[in-house]
């Protein structure tokens, strides 16, 4: 996401500081192995030239890997760059100004869903972020550890993978119990002696092939979705331990019975040839496996005292009868009501917008209808850690890079053995006589057994401490990377019906002003469903730190912050004017002019018809007062 700066940040510190040092002094170390063996190459070069490029290739894999180790180490502890519009958006953002980061986050497979899951969410009281695992395997693994259902997809994932590389071993082990009753029963033939070692070391690279999957599979960019665990390579394993032996079985009586001869002979010269055995690296890889599982479990029970599994939502519903347009219910919502509750006044996500439909009959009548989903800032809230878990999260990271290094120097031990190796054949010069003595073949090929051995359990040695590093500091990293933020999430419906009527004032003969007016009267019935909602994302060191998506991991009531919503727009109403009037005092001056001049002109014509009047009075009086005096005479 892009880096949108603004000069009031997010209060989002870097939480990678401390990994960041732990993973920079890993480096430090294997950058040494590797300059140590680059170091050798002097000294070798004018004797050996073979083993001086052994050690010259070695030395230069550790220093490149060492020194990529550093430059991540040095990258988690520089500044974390995070912009305004961080973390992502929990659906499409149709917000105008966030146009161009809604596309990224489009692009970059950052949305967790969807518009129609969120109101799904509040009006159905749930949440859609707490699915059910997929495969044999993932139900198993959260049936052991039910609030595991309950984390974020990452986590789930990581989980998953470790706890079913576990699984898997002991099912493999049970299946060498299997192949071992088979050559021991004599099901085998006389072949019970090969098909122990044999089924050993095959069981070696399964294990260590299904634990190198494991560490690949628990980078944080591979988590996004949460995985399916199936159980079809356990299966493959339990049939694999029956057929094994009884193949090998077959074939051992086979040569018996038509190469016997050949047979022995080859016996008696492979008589002193020291085979591998695959017990101390099967040994090797349970102990690290155990100490693994338990600090993996550790952080998770950790991680699970955390979890609030609430789903509840504040929600208003009521018929108002306003004399108010539809429209302004909405824009005074949108606009005022939640801008104010923006945070940092970063402007809020809107995942449906307002798009309300009129339907308008006639006679100034109608209907309407309209939705409105939207999403405060997330503003971020540091979890209360347990000092357990920190702690232990601290070690895991240090051990995991304690077995880095350790890996490291395995690696230049198996350069060694190689070039002991090497030497071994290099120097070997058979007479014709020695080569047909079956003695010295059998001798020399029981040294040469011990040189091979000794590279072969380095290599597997390295391959296994490597890959349980790189499997500890995968997960460990997880727990590290996890950002939780508050934010505000509300769905509106509004539905209702209006009508127009006009209102006049002023519309007396003698008034000089009036004002006529369209006043619409609405029936509305709003349903309003609030909850504020925490959520979870996962950062990255470098560009783009924080585009993974964002899970919704509870919902709580918040009634009082609705009632207060609810409280603001009633004062929207209550004080709109219907009414046109004066906004300004000389319009209001001019007005009081104009009629000041219309009361002078109705006072002037009124007196003089009082005059006519009382002209006309006189004379009805005189009249009747001269018809008096005549009757009398």
């Amino acid at each position: 996401m892009a880096y949108d700066f603004g000069s009031q940040g997010l209060g989002i510190t870097n939480p990678f500081k401390k990994e960041g040092a732990i993973r920079l002094i890993g480096g430090l170390a294997i950058t040494a192995v590797g300059l140590y063996a680059l170091l050798q190459v002097t000294s070798l070069i004018g004797d050996n030239l073979v083993a001086a490029w052994i050690y010259a290739a070695t030395g230069f894999l550790l220093l490149v890997a060492g020194l990529k180790r550093c430059g991540s180490g040095l990258m988690q502890l520089f500044k974390f760059f995070v912009g305004r519009s961080i973390p992502s958006s929990l659906a499409h953002n149709l917000t105008k100004s966030e146009r161009e980061n809604a596309e990224i986050e489009a692009k970059q497979g950052s949305l967790a869903y969807n518009k129609s899951t969120l109101e799904s969410m509040l009006m159905g009281r749930k949440n859609a972020t707490f699915t059910e695992p997929q495969g044999w395997m993932g139900r198993l693994v959260h049936s052991l550890f039910p609030r595991l259902v309950f984390m974020p997809y990452p986590i789930r994932n990581v989980v998953q993978e470790v706890v079913s590389a576990v699984i898997t071993t002991l099912i493999a082990f049970i299946a060498f119990g299997l192949t071992y009753f088979v050559a021991s029963s004599g099901l085998a033939g006389a072949a019970g002696h090969i098909i122990i070692p044999a089924f050993s070391v095959f069981l070696l690279v399964y294990l260590v092939s299904t634990w190198r999957k494991a560490a690949v599979n628990v980078k944080l960019d591979k988590v996004k979705a949460l995985h399916s665990a199936n159980a079809g390579s356990v299966a493959k394993i339990i049939a694999f331990s029956i057929i094994f032996p009884v193949l090998i079985g077959l074939g051992y009586h086979y040569l018996q019975t038509n190469a016997a001869f050949q047979l022995d002979e080859i016996g008696a010269i492979t008589g002193q040839i020291e085979l591998f055995s695959a017990w101390p690296m099967l040994f090797l890889l349970l102990v690290l496996a155990a100490i693994i599982t338990t600090f993996v479990m550790t952080l998770v029970s950790g991680r699970a005292n955390q979890v609030n599994t609430a789903t509840e939502v504040a929600e208003y519903r009521e018929n108002m009868q306003e004399s108010v347009h539809p429209h302004e219910i909405f824009i005074n919502i949108e606009n005022i009501v939640l801008a104010n509750r923006r945070y940092k006044e970063v402007p809020n996500r809107t995942y449906i917008d307002f798009n309300p439909t009129l339907n308008e009959q006639s006679q100034g009548k109608g209907d309407f209808s309209g939705e409105l989903l939207i999403e405060t800032q997330p503003a971020y809230a540091k979890h209360e850690e347990q000092p357990v878990f920190s702690l232990m999260r601290l070690i895991s990271t240090a051990l995991a890079q304690v077995l880095l290094v350790v890996g490291a120097i395995f690696f230049l031990l198996l350069a060694s053995n190689l070039v002991y190796v090497y030497d071994f054949f290099s120097t070997t010069d058979f007479s014709s006589a020695q080569m047909n003595d079956p003695d010295f073949v059998s001798s020399w090929m029981g040294q040469a057994s011990t040189v091979v051995i000794a590279a072969v359990g380095s290599f597997f040695a390295w391959l296994i401490i490597s890959l349980m590093g790189r499997l500890l500091e995968g997960f460990t990293h997880i727990f590290w990377a996890e950002l939780q933020f508050n934010s505000l999430l509300m769905y509106m419906k509004t539905e209702g019906t209006f009508s127009e009527s006009k209102i006049s004032t002023g519309m007396s003969i003698h008034d000089s002003t009036r004002s006529e007016n369209v006043i619409v009267k609405s029936s509305i019935t709003p349903w309003i469903v609030t909850s504020r909602i925490i959520s979870s994302t996962f950062a990255g060191s470098g560009q783009n730190n924080v585009d993974m998506p964002r899970y919704v991991m509870s919902m709580h009531k918040n009634q009082d912050e609705l009632n207060i919503m609810v409280e603001e727009i009633r004062h929207f109403l209550r004080n709109r004017e219907n009414i046109a009037g004066f906004t300004n005092t000389k319009d209001l001056q001019h007005a009081e002019n104009i009629l000041r001049v219309n009361q002078v002109s109705r006072g002037e014509e009124g007196n003089h018809k009082l005059e006519h009047d009382e002209q006309a009075a006189g004379y009805l009086r005189s009249q009747s007062e001269a018809e008096e005096e005549a009757g009398k005479s």
